[in-house]
């Protein structure tokens, strides 16, 4: 038989790789981590790690065991946050990941009130534009340009969001004028590298425009508007960003409506643990109260 503390300290050897940084963590000796791991090992009549020098690695027995031990430590958690009141401050860790725009944006400025609340919790906030191939066990909680593909995840649509074509004043002043989208094969457009998106999402811009070459290229949004302000081109960009620039203007002539999505999935065993369900709940709240107005109901 083995104990919750046996399946604790496997864990954190099976995320960390080696005994020693799992021991150096959990703030206790390392001998007493490998005790705890051989009497796991004996218990289950498996080994559940190869030993080498260049660290720990799961065999198909601590593979087969891993899952089992992640369900536990979710269920413990969900117990134990069950149990707070709902005034108490949280603690822990919780981990989302965003789009560029979205979490550099929005989310990230609009963590001060939670901060506040839970000046305990730890917030960690990833922004990424490949979602794709994300897997459950990278994320708490995701927010994503596209619907999710992952299973084991409940997923909601949070909001619809649009698009629009700007520039700085300046470049406006110093180009041909845009009266209709197609003039805009005559400036210098602002897009991503072909690397920096999930392929239906590179797209957007030639979607609009199916010949569109964009001569300056960026991995992320901020680096669309650092362009932008610098005057060299034209940028496809949230509304919800660059209508509260005022260094930016929009190019009112293009009526076409260009909108997108974002998504919102939870791992199923993480659903019900407060630190993500506050920061759910805090995220559909920013949402809603954009002053921009610029996000519609999903």
């Amino acid at each position: 038989m083995f104990s919750a503390d046996d399946l604790r300290l496997f864990l954190e050897v099976a995320r960390r790789g080696r005994l020693t940084e799992a021991a150096k963590y959990l703030q206790i000796n390392h001998t007493t981590v490998s005790r705890h791991i051989t009497r796991l090992e004996r218990a289950v009549e498996n080994r559940l790690f190869d030993r080498t020098s260049e660290g720990w690695t799961l065999t198909d027995a601590g593979l087969r065991l891993l899952a089992h031990a992640e369900t536990i430590e979710s269920a413990m958690r969900v117990a134990q946050e069950d149990c707070l009141s709902r005034d108490s401050s949280l603690t822990g860790h919780v981990r989302v990941i965003a789009p560029d725009g979205f979490g550099a944006y929005l989310l990230l400025p609009g963590l001060v009130g939670l901060q506040r609340q839970h000046p305990d919790l730890t917030m960690e906030i990833v922004t990424a534009n490949r979602h794709a191939s994300l897997t459950p066990r990278e994320f708490d909680l995701a927010v994503t340009i596209e619907r999710p593909q992952a299973r084991a995840v409940t997923v909601q649509k949070l909001a619809n969001y649009t698009l629009g074509f700007y520039a700085s004043s300046d470049y406006l002043a110093s180009h041909p004028p845009v009266e209709q989208i197609e003039d805009l094969y005559k400036h210098v457009l602002i897009w991503y590298v072909d690397t920096a998106l999930d392929h239906t999402t590179f797209n957007l811009l030639y979607e609009v425009l199916p010949n569109a070459k964009a001569r300056i290229q960026t991995n992320n949004i901020a680096g669309f508007i650092q362009a932008a302000e610098a005057d060299l081109g034209i940028a496809l960009l949230p509304s919800f960003i660059a209508d509260c620039n005022p260094r930016l203007q929009r190019l009112t002539a293009i009526t076409s409506k260009i909108e997108r999505s974002y998504w919102m999935s939870i791992p199923r065993d993480l659903v019900r643990l407060a630190r993500v369900r506050v920061m759910a709940e805090h995220i559909e709240q920013l949402v809603a109260d954009h002053p921009s107005g610029l996000f519609t109901a999903h």
